[in-house]
């Protein structure tokens, strides 16, 4: 169950706690009735929310989307479950690193598992006719790319971008950052 889900049934189950207290205390007729309808009504939407949220597909599929292009940022974990999502559509630059707050990073990873692997400024990513390319800032640890459905890593140059693909995976230091 995901985060969204449980939220939706503590949510619901908050709702029907607030019935069950309006019924009991309210003496007021209109008072109690008002109380119940709003409570129901509330904890019935999140309830189809939860339902809904439940029936969804779980996995990249729901992350990456049907956009054309590259439109988001997926950090993953050492399970490759997705710990982290950045939505970059409509940029044309995104600079990976730590921030320290002397830098200026659009995905911050200072607070992962993999920030000791990862420089304040460590590679960026730029959209230019119709494409991204990411190149590596001279970073201590270095950037990779895998390319989709490839097992071999490419080690990026800090003087000549590469293009990076719908579902490559960068390898900023050891964390694994997937585009899609």
């Amino acid at each position: 169950m995901n985060k969204k889900t449980a939220l939706d049934i503590a949510i619901f189950i908050s709702c029907l706690t607030g019935m069950i207290l309006s019924y009991v205390y309210l003496e007021n007729d209109t008072e109690q009735k008002m109380s119940l309808l709003i409570f129901g009504i509330i904890g019935i939407c999140f309830m189809v929310l939860a339902v809904m949220d439940k029936n969804r597909p779980e996995g990249k599929n729901q992350y990456c989307g049907s956009r054309k292009g590259i439109s988001r940022i997926l950090l993953l974990g050492e399970e490759g479950n997705i710990t982290a999502a950045w939505d970059i559509y409509g940029k044309t630059s995104v600079v990976f690193g730590r921030d320290e707050r002397e830098n200026q990073v659009d995905v911050n990873l200072r607070n992962t598992d993999y920030a000791g692997t990862i420089d304040g400024e460590h590679a960026v990513m730029n959209y230019c006719d119709g494409n991204w390319y990411i190149e590596d800032l001279e970073s201590e640890n270095g950037t990779r790319l895998q390319r989709g459905g490839e097992g071999k890593k490419y080690r990026v140059s800090s003087r000549e971008p590469c293009r990076v693909e719908k579902n490559d995976v960068i390898y900023l230091g050891l964390a694994p950052i997937k585009v899609c």
